[in-house]
């Protein structure tokens, strides 16, 4: 008997699986595609690869800015499709040989659950103490009314395996995976129009970011439309509900994923709404069956489900509580310049009726995003009048790294005038962040005070 069956080795398995062995527990892995889930292999690394390839591009069209000459710039879109596909299969065999490292039972083959002790594949039987489900998401599939060919709506799946580019395409949604295509497509010379069916870009984020994405995306010559649904879908023509049209060679549904809900008779016995029910610690209904990663819906990133492995497992073997909040996830959208953004949005304060002050320091303001010719994009910091910090917003170069000041400054309720104390390096784009800091007290250093 196995301590712990774990269904999915994605960013939720492969993690819970990691840190039980290291604690001395037994664990059975199953994955019935790929080691690394999603993130690994449809989504985060693969796309993250293309966008590096495009920044790089980008910025060869713009050298003469810097001083330098190259001549006859040009883009292979096959080979950029080949490396995202090996960058993905070296981790992948790194990862592998890892997860074996630790003595885990790996099983490439579907899991079913027979019931609470034993999972069941084609070929075997597992018992088991624990069974923690991973299973993750997929994309969310929109049939359209009309008349179209099959290949003519992709998914965030059948993108990674284009091998030529369309000269034209609208995406559904503008959460992270529509922005971020958006942004590769239209740095590859794609025509692109995003469809946005909320009133702003990038619905979940402060509405300064979703102004500043306006920007962006018209210096890009981006088109979209927001509170704006597809009505129908004619051959090669995409009838919108606002009355305009568009000729396009394809579609790309990026309107957010669905969980994965098939593993076997327990399905009917688990509590499902559009999620798979937890408590606090992640468990289910059934008490020794959990559920991490995005099949709970808590929070669909990859670093969320992740955090959940860690914590289910210290819940499994000592009982202890965890701490993940969603309040204290960072999310991160990548291209040039990176958005990045944790905790409370200014609408969100806004609606709960909580008192706050807010700091606004502008990239254009720091040395080191003149140097590096980045000074698109802002960090916004809002927080309550004893200076704990309620939530931040950036659109800038590093934002990705940037963020996790904060996030680490939140998690451990280090106040704002702590991070005052913090001699930040110079030129930097981290800068920024201090100088919202003290923007709250008006005094920012770089800036004109207010009056």
């Amino acid at each position: 008997m196995f301590d712990i069956g774990i269904i999915g080795a994605g960013p939720a398995g492969y993690v819970a699986a990691i840190r039980a062995a290291q604690k001395g527990l037994t664990v059975v892995l199953f994955e019935k595609e790929h080691i690394g889930g999603t993130c690994l292999n449809k989504g985060c690394i693969p796309t993250k690869t293309i966008l590096h390839s495009c920044s790089v591009y980008k910025e060869l069209q713009n050298l003469s800015k810097l001083g330098l000459n190259a001549e006859n710039i040009s883009f292979d879109f096959e080979t950029i499709q080949t490396r995202q596909k090996t960058v993905s299969e070296k981790i992948r065999k790194s990862l592998t040989g890892l997860i074996k490292g630790y003595g885990i039972t790996i099983v490439e083959e579907e899991a079913l659950i027979e019931n609470k002790n034993i999972i069941k594949t084609t070929s075997s039987e597992y018992e088991v103490k624990n069974i923690i489900i991973a299973t993750g998401s997929q994309p969310n599939k929109i049939k359209f009314t009309g008349s179209y060919s099959d290949d003519f709506v992709l998914t965030s799946d059948d993108v990674l395996n284009m091998q030529q580019l369309p000269s034209s395409i609208v995406i559904v949604g503008s959460g992270a995976i529509g922005i971020e295509w958006a942004r590769i497509f239209s740095t590859l010379g794609v025509k692109v129009t995003v469809v946005e069916m909320m009133e702003k870009l990038l619905p979940p984020a402060d509405i300064d970011i979703s102004d500043r994405l306006v920007r962006l995306f018209k210096k890009s010559r981006i088109d979209f439309y927001t509170s704006t649904l597809i009505e129908k879908i004619e051959g090669n023509t995409v009838f919108f509900n606002n009355g305009q049209q568009t000729e396009t060679e394809k579609v790309l549904l990026g309107a957010g994923r669905i969980p994965v809900l098939s593993f076997g008779k327990l399905s009917d016995k688990l509590k499902i709404e559009k999620y798979i029910d937890v408590d606090c610690n992640f468990k289910t209904n059934i008490d020794n069956i959990y559920a991490i990663g995005d099949v709970n819906g808590l929070s669909m990133l990859a670093h969320s489900a992740s955090r959940q492995a860690e914590d289910v497992i210290e819940y499994i073997l000592n009982g202890k509580k965890n701490t993940f909040s969603r309040n204290l996830v960072p999310s991160v959208i990548y291209g040039t310049p990176e958005i990045a953004f944790i905790g409370k949005t200014e609408q969100q304060l806004q609606a709960e009726n909580i008192q706050y002050k807010k700091s606004f320091f502008p990239v254009s303001a720091l040395g080191k995003s003149y140097a590096d010719d980045k000074i698109e994009g802002f960090v916004k910091i809002l927080a309550d009048e004893k200076g704990k910090i309620l939530g931040t917003h950036i659109i800038s170069e590093e934002a990705s790294a940037m963020i996790e000041q904060i996030a680490i400054a939140m998690t451990n309720n280090i106040s704002a005038d702590n991070l005052k104390e913090v001699i930040y390096a110079h030129p930097t784009y981290s800068e920024a962040i201090l100088e919202s800091i003290l923007g709250l007290d008006n005094i920012a250093i770089h800036i004109p005070q207010k009056n």
